[in-house]
């Protein structure tokens, strides 16, 4: 720096402010790049404690990687540049484990929300798998106890079935013994129970039948013609039904159930009333059926309890005789079909039962 102040060049003349202004420059020079490298050196291992730190949390390499690699990284740059650069990496490893934590738990919900949709349409389908590791075994372990329980509840309602089934030999052999007894009037008795008899074991079957049921395809369906069909069904048993309302076109959906879901509806309004009527009308994205009895309708605290299978609401149980299984199977045929039932009582009396299904136009 001396040599440049005292030897200017001889064809440029200057003066001593400005030689003395040029050493000073030439003597910041390598200050200033030196600082800059350590400003780059800093950037870049900020950026590399960064990414040790969001891939900690990802890959569950502990927290002793990002120790070394910070000591690593600053060791001779001073206990400042230590410091923040644990700073930083401490609060990196924070906004990532914040979205760890996140995504763990939009996983979960995922989950929770397929649990409950399966569980209200009564599917048996294998969960989505997607998560981290965690929730993919959580989910795995859901499906085989589900599929054993399954397997279970199976296995029960054959044995139900198959021992409902025996009893019916038994039964008509106690029948046709019974039209043999002279007193007529303990021969009705016997002749009552054993028809009540008769209806739990046809019931238990059928329970069997609903629980192990194959959901339905979907076909084109002429609501009209299958309800007219239905009504006129019951005209020749005796009963006179009055049908309200029409569609008018065909609709995409399960006839068997829906006809099944319709005469339980009806056979429970003709066991408890007499006027029973049949209204059907179209939305703009559902078709509904209601029946309408004249009967003394249900409690509201029942009006729930009165699905479940064997139920029998007590203010009406003594009315008519009954299994306790025609709602609880509409219900699950109605869920099978996609659809609502719902029970109201009315406001003249009687009861109101709803069926709405989605309006698919076939």
């Amino acid at each position: 720096m001396t040599m440049i102040a005292l030897m200017p060049s001889d064809s440029t003349r200057r003066s001593p402010e400005l030689v003395r202004a040029d050493a000073e420059d030439s003597a910041l020079r390598p200050a200033v790049g030196i600082r800059r490298l350590l400003v780059t050196g800093r950037t870049r291992n900020t950026a590399a404690i960064a990414a040790c730190a969001l891939f900690v949390p990802l890959f569950d390499l502990g927290g002793r990687a990002i120790t070394l690699f910070v000591t690593r990284c600053f060791a001779g740059t001073g206990s400042v540049a230590i410091a923040a650069g644990v700073a930083v990496s401490l609060s990196l490893f924070a906004a990532a484990l914040w979205m760890y934590v996140r995504y763990l738990r939009v996983s979960i919900e995922h989950v929770t929300k397929a649990i409950e949709l399966h569980s209200a349409s009564d599917e048996h389908a294998p969960l989505p798998e997607r998560g981290p590791s965690a929730v993919l075994r959580l989910t795995r372990a859901i499906d085989f106890t589900r599929g054993r329980h399954a397997a279970r509840l199976a296995e029960l309602l054959d044995s139900q079935a198959a021992y409902a089934h025996d009893l019916q030999v038994p039964l008509k052999r106690m029948g046709v013994r019974c039209e043999t007894l002279d007193d007529l009037a303990l021969r009705r008795s016997l002749t009552r129970d054993l028809a009540e008899m008769k209806q739990l074991v046809e019931a238990s079957m059928a329970c069997a039948r609903m629980q192990c049921n194959v959901e339905e395809p979907r076909t084109h369906v002429s609501v009209d013609a299958l309800l007219n069909g239905l009504i006129d069904d019951y005209r020749d048993a005796g009963h006179c039904i009055e049908l309200e309302g029409e569609v008018g076109y065909s609709i995409e959906t399960c006839p068997h159930a829906l006809r099944r879901v319709l005469v339980n509806l009806i056979d429970n309004a003709l066991r408890y009333g007499s006027d029973v009527r049949l209204h059907l009308r179209a939305e703009a994205q559902a078709v509904v059926f209601a029946v309408l009895d004249n009967g003394p309708g249900i409690e509201p605290s029942q009006m729930e309890a009165v699905f479940a299978p064997w139920y029998r609401a007590p203010r009406t149980a003594a009315r008519a005789p009954g299994s306790g299984l025609g709602l609880a199977i509409a219900r699950r045929l109605t869920h099978a079909m996609h659809g609502e039932l719902c029970l109201e009582n009315r406001l003249t009396g009687g009861l109101e039962a709803r069926l709405t299904l989605p309006l698919i136009v076939a």
